[in-house]
């Protein structure tokens, strides 16, 4: 007999609408510093960076942790290029620092294996970077996505309750509302 075959809502909604849904790998929010706020693989299931050669191509395999960790650590050094660009880029000769707005919206930052890294720069130089398999990722969705992430992580600390002692991931709050904004795609 046929029986029919069990899939979980989230992996539903991605087989009747594929484009609907931005395959979102990792998240991760850095402090200015660099410091880990928020570092979290949404496809753990799978083994997109599990039992691989390390990004480096040298030592041993590596777990999926590892290499999700080196992946958001290598996007530092991306996005400070990406800074320094639109400083020089938009500060006319001669002009003060500061003097011109820049960009949040980072873009990509780089391609590695088969995913992209975006970024994103908050006017508090707080970094959130986000690793996806979708190729066709549109600049405007990839736009509304992080203004999601940087509303909610603004939510998040401007609330009274919140203590600034506490990560990111202790919030069950913020939790939900990053699976919420993350199975809601870039639509």
């Amino acid at each position: 007999t046929h029986r029919p075959q069990t899939v979980a809502p989230a992996a539903r909604k991605h087989r009747k609408h594929p484009q609907l849904r931005m395959g979102v790998v990792g998240l991760a929010l850095l402090g200015k510093e660099n410091n880990p706020l928020y570092i979290r693989e949404f496809d753990t299931q799978s083994d997109r960076f599990r039992k691989r050669q390390h990004p480096t191509g040298a030592g041993p395999e590596s777990t999926s942790s590892e290499n999700f960790h080196f992946v958001v650590h290598s996007a530092l050094d991306h996005v400070e290029e990406k800074v320094n660009a639109q400083k020089h880029a938009v500060a006319p000769v001669g002009s003060g620092a500061g003097s011109a707005k820049l960009d949040m919206y980072l873009g990509m930052l780089f391609p590695i294996v088969e995913f992209k890294v975006y970024g994103y720069l908050t006017n508090s130089k707080i970094k959130l970077l986000v690793v996806i398999d979708d190729e066709d990722v549109k600049e405007p969705e990839m736009r509304a996505f992080f203004r999601r992430v940087h509303t909610l992580y603004a939510d998040t600390i401007s609330n009274p309750f919140y203590s600034p002692d506490t990560e990111l991931a202790q919030s069950t709050s913020f939790q939900r509302q990053v699976e919420r904004i993350v199975e809601a795609g870039l639509y």
